[in-house]
């Protein structure tokens, strides 16, 4: 692959020990983005994508065999399904099935969306049919959902804005969950009351149940990172760590989480004192956490992904600036760190989207939405 100079000076600044890197070659990508990486429990992995054509889009599926990504299986379809920066298409796979989730444009008037549902039995061939994941229809936006496996079965958490559209409540997103095999009302509740708008959730599972990360929202409009476990059938918060970010509009930077082997650690983007990436590790099950490592302050953007290794410290990943694109470096739970690896050039723009990282048989594994030509197009590399 061919590097621009900035890119390349970045890479000869960043790491003497740069890890080598192979391209995983995607055909057929003309204008796609907004790519999601996913990895089974039995370390198959699967990603997905959007592609724009003659104003329909398409979220697409495939599947990584023996380093080679298979031919694209078509999810959903439409000219209305939503494409979003910050907002993109996940997808899950567990007890050999996989479920998708993605948005469709409410056609109300203004800004509105709602996320639907499907899954598939046959590695997806076919899917079922979509479903709404709220029961709420108001014409507001939903979103950023976060898909899991826990003990229960696939649950989901997002962003719902429909108190926007209730005049006798105050104005703000609240973070709900439901199971997605239940269609009891009381499946649906809500995890926290008052979060940031636009901010990704992630989430993962300890011992059966769900840790889900997120940005809170205060009424004063402090906006630092959260996590929300179950206990005894209630959802309990706290927060990650208590910077005292005071912004008023959304910075669109959600949190990234990993757990394994007694290990929880959470990343996140923050603007206090100045920009930086940071990373925190539990060792409770997410009930406290260590003071926060300072990852890298050298201007970033944020737009963070994170995966535990072998020993337990944390990949972080991020967009950067100052280093040119899409970097990575290994932070040990003692707050030791690795020198900062080099993946790819990208822009900061919104068409850049959010880079994605993900470990399995101990490859480390991206994909990016490389907006250097003239139209889009999804990457993939691995580190061997």
């Amino acid at each position: 692959m061919k590097y621009p100079i900035i890119a390349t000076l970045a890479f000869v600044l960043v790491a003497c020990t740069q890890p080598k890197l192979d391209e995983l070659p995607l055909s057929k990508m003309e204008n796609t983005g907004e790519p999601n990486l996913h990895v089974a429990s039995d370390g198959s992995v699967t990603l997905t994508y959007l592609q724009q054509a003659q104003g329909v889009s398409t979220l697409y599926v495939r599947r990584l065999i023996e380093d080679r990504w298979s031919e694209p299986k078509k999810v959903a379809q439409g000219a209305d399904l939503l494409v979003n920066w910050a907002d993109f298409p996940t997808l899950i796979e567990a007890d050999n099935r996989l479920t998708a989730q993605w948005m469709i444009r409410n056609p109300a008037p203004g800004f509105a969306y709602d996320v639907y549902t499907a899954s598939s039995i046959d590695d997806g061939a076919t899917w079922s049919p979509p479903q709404r994941l709220h029961a709420d229809a108001s014409a507001t936006e939903h979103g950023f959902v976060s898909l899991y496996q826990g003990a229960n079965g696939v649950g989901a958490f997002w962003l719902d804005g429909q108190r926007y559209a209730q005049d006798d409540a105050p104005d703000g997103m609240e973070l709900r969950h439901r199971l997605l095999d239940s269609d009891e009302p009381q499946s649906e509740d809500i995890v926290d009351a008052l979060v940031c708008d636009c901010c990704q959730t992630d989430v993962a599972v300890v011992d059966g149940s769900p840790l889900v990360v997120y940005r809170d929202r205060s009424e004063a409009n402090i906006r630092d990172i959260s996590l929300a476990r179950q206990e005894n059938g209630d959802w309990v918060t706290a927060p990650v760590a208590q910077e005292g970010w005071y912004i008023t509009g959304c910075p669109v930077n959600g949190p990234a989480v990993a757990a394994a082997k007694g290990v929880v650690a959470v990343a996140w983007f923050t603007a206090m004192p100045v920009n930086s990436i940071r990373v925190a590790f539990s060792f409770d099950g997410g009930r406290s956490f260590e003071a926060p490592v300072e990852v890298s302050r050298e201007d970033p953007v944020g737009r963070v992904d994170l995966v535990l290794d072998a020993s337990g410290g944390a990949l972080v990943s991020w967009l950067s600036t100052d280093l040119g694109g899409f970097v990575y470096r290994r932070v040990q739970q003692t707050g030791e760190m690795d020198e900062i690896n080099f993946v790819a050039p990208m822009t900061s723009h919104r068409k850049a989207g959010f880079p994605r990282m993900v470990q399995s048989d101990n490859r480390l594994l991206f994909a990016w939405t490389d907006s250097s030509g003239e139209t889009p197009v999804v990457r993939s590399m691995r580190v061997p």
